[in-house]
């Protein structure tokens, strides 16, 4: 297992201490726009503009991955994440926090983010055999949703008792001082080539790749069913617990924890699978499973009020939770093994940018909830995705063999 290797396991606990800071972070500024404004609109388009930062700026983070040394790069972003993160408890510990604020630290956030998550995964590359990457990255699934069902909870209790949202961020930026911790233990020294191009030349490069590895293009394009298009499925979860299950609030919040504890007992799945696992047909079965279970939550919604619904449609969740994780552990992992070691930042921060597209699209989808129903959104994104995947399945015939 990947967590044999010591230099994995730091940087596999840093990534535990910030999954909980984001996720902690997300709730407080949720939390804070919501006082501040009283408007459901304003915290979409907070997460648009964060968004498309990352979309406009993340394939920069990947030229920067592959000409600075990583572990060097990951110190700088997580003083700069830091930094925000203390700025923010200031101003609202203070009662100075105005909504702009909150847009200021959210672009911030994004270049941070943009690029410490291509660094990170091109890194799990250079820490573990390429044998152990897909465990490697399942690892990493397994620390993002598992604070992803803890840290969401225990911020929102710290706010209740203290009424102030300013404790969400000082918790955020204390997991931070442990995230950086760690990350200056990893020992592992790497040798980065100057090559002497520009940063646009390195960029365009990359592209070059990209364009003309087929299996490097199938797997940022098969991504853009189960990564882009159909994450959007949790952000209509509210409309359908609502409107189409006829659920309050309690049964919304166990919805998206189901959808949280199927993606954790998926990564759990795939970090026992053995080393001799096919990814190529992990990757198809984990992807036609999601677009699978969002129809069936479509077709549940469209059933008659006297099934038994939130029953059928709590499993499916954890189904289509669990079948995503595994795709994007399969995904990343032939993403790393297919790319050489000094292209791979380049490489992952182009699959970030594609994953950013699924907030550009996130309106359209909410439009068509609205002229229709949210049952009928659900099936159509998972329909959306399983096409996309028939057809770079089509395209990429042998991805089965890899």
């Amino acid at each position: 297992m990947a967590l044999a290797y010591r230099e994995f396991r730091l940087l596999w606990l840093g990534q535990l201490c910030q999954s909980s800071a984001g996720w902690a972070e997300r709730v407080t500024r949720s939390w804070l726009a919501y006082q501040l404004t009283g408007s459901a609109v304003q915290l979409g388009a907070l997460e648009l503009t964060r968004g498309l930062a990352s979309f406009v700026l993340g394939m920069w983070g990947g030229v920067l991955a592959d000409r600075i040394a990583k572990r060097t790069l990951l110190q700088l972003v997580q003083m700069w994440t830091f930094a925000i993160f203390c700025v923010m408890a200031g101003l609202t510990f203070s009662g100075q926090l105005e909504l702009w604020h909150l847009y200021a630290s959210s672009i911030g956030l994004s270049l941070g983010g943009a690029v410490n998550s291509p660094v990170r995964t091109a890194f799990v590359g250079s820490l573990v055999p390429e044998a152990l990457i897909i465990n490697a990255m399942s690892l990493n699934s397994i620390a993002t949703n598992a604070t992803r069902m803890a840290a969401p909870i225990v911020t929102a209790g710290l706010i209740q008792i203290s009424g102030n949202g300013a404790w969400g961020f000082v918790l955020s930026a204390l997991l931070y001082l442990a995230v950086a911790l760690f990350t200056v233990m990893i020992r592992h020294v790497e040798v980065v080539t100057r090559s002497g191009q520009s940063m646009v030349g390195s960029l365009i490069e990359g592209w070059r790749f990209a364009v003309s590895h087929r299996p490097v293009l199938t797997q940022l394009l098969i991504g853009l069913g189960p990564l882009t298009i159909a994450f959007n499925y949790q952000a209509l979860l509210v409309v359908y617990a609502t409107d189409t299950l006829h659920e309050g609030a309690a049964a919304y919040g166990a919805l998206y924890s189901c959808a949280g504890l199927g993606a954790l007992l998926g990564g759990l799945n795939v970090a026992s699978m053995g080393a001799s696992v096919r990814r190529g047909q992990l990757l198809l079965v984990a992807g036609l499973l999601n677009g699978v279970a969002l129809i069936g939550l479509g077709a549940v919604g469209l059933l008659p009020s006297f099934w038994p619904l939130f029953g059928l449609a709590a499993p499916l969740l954890m189904l289509a939770g669990g079948a995503q994780t595994s795709f994007r552990a399969a995904n990343n992992g032939l993403l790393l093994a297919n790319t050489p070691r000094e292209l791979r930042g380049r490489i992952m921060s182009f699959d970030e940018g594609f994953r950013s597209i699924g907030t550009l699209i996130a309106p359209a989808i909410g439009a068509l909830a609205d002229s229709t129903n949210a049952a009928v959104a659900m099936a159509a994104i998972g329909a959306a995705s399983l096409i996309l995947i028939a057809g770079a399945w089509a395209w990429q015939p042998r991805i089965l063999k890899l």
